[in-house]
């Protein structure tokens, strides 16, 4: 198994990092950025193995490549089957936001409206809700043996730690550092000492910061603590 970092940054976005979004076994991807088809086409990944993608909320960063991806299937003529899952609204926000860039009809017949959407888990897949500004989805997969956990944009969450319990990896946002914690709180995003929290509690056995700014990325190299990883480097396991 091996998680391909496509980008780990947040909304705070700099030259030479993309929003955060990571792809396992190139078959399911969580969060889809601006950004997220340039990398997977940068990584040679082949677009028609990607069965899943998960978009933990429907903020820009998130979500906003998803329409470009979509896109790309038509043009491309890619077939094979797509599950796409949510936040209430999902689907409604996703055909409008085709629609308002003129989408050929064409495309809706023939392609997108094979894709199925879903605001709930599968067999391998469990949704548990952060603690955002908007509705968000935390992911707990468990693939081939393993168990990962992806919480989205979210301030410490008891239904995160829940949903993070003994996984083998938890990815994390840390959008902020300790020193920023009033504004975490008014976004309702997490910062350095309540991820920490959430990686103690739940047990997990690797934390993967992800969502990072320019300060959350010095302050980790500064304050790392055993068993986190850095997200600007794949995952082989």
């Amino acid at each position: 198994m091996k998680i391909k970092f496509l980008g780990n940054w947040s909304s705070h976005i700099i030259v030479k990092k993309r929003n955060v979004s990571f792809i396992l076994d190139d078959t399911i991807v969580f969060d889809f950025g601006p950004h997220t088809l340039e990398s997977i086409l940068e990584k040679n990944i082949d677009l028609k193995k990607i069965k899943y993608i998960l978009i933990s909320h429907m903020h820009l960063d998130h979500y906003l490549g998803l329409p470009e991806f979509l896109w790309y299937r038509s043009t491309n003529k890619i077939k094979e089957p797509l599950v796409i899952i949510g936040t209430k609204g999902i689907k409604e926000n996703t055909l409008d936001l085709l629609k308002s860039v003129n989408t050929p009809e064409i495309w809706f017949k023939d392609d997108i409206e094979s894709i199925e959407f879903l605001e709930k888990g599968t067999d391998f897949i469990e949704i548990y809700k952060g603690n955002h500004i908007i509705p968000d989805n935390g992911y707990r997969v468990e693939y081939n043996g393993k168990t990962i956990f992806y919480s989205g944009d979210t301030a410490y969450s008891g239904s995160i730690v829940k949903g993070a319990e003994d996984v083998d990896y938890l990815f994390h946002e840390m959008t902020y550092t300790d020193g920023d914690k009033n504004i975490a709180d008014y976004w309702r995003h997490s910062f350095y000492s309540s991820v920490i929290n959430v990686f103690n509690e739940s047990k997990a056995k690797h934390l993967v910061p992800v969502h990072l700014t320019k300060d959350t990325e010095n302050y980790i190299r500064n304050n790392p603590v055993n068993n986190m990883l850095c997200s600007d480097q794949d995952i082989e396991f």
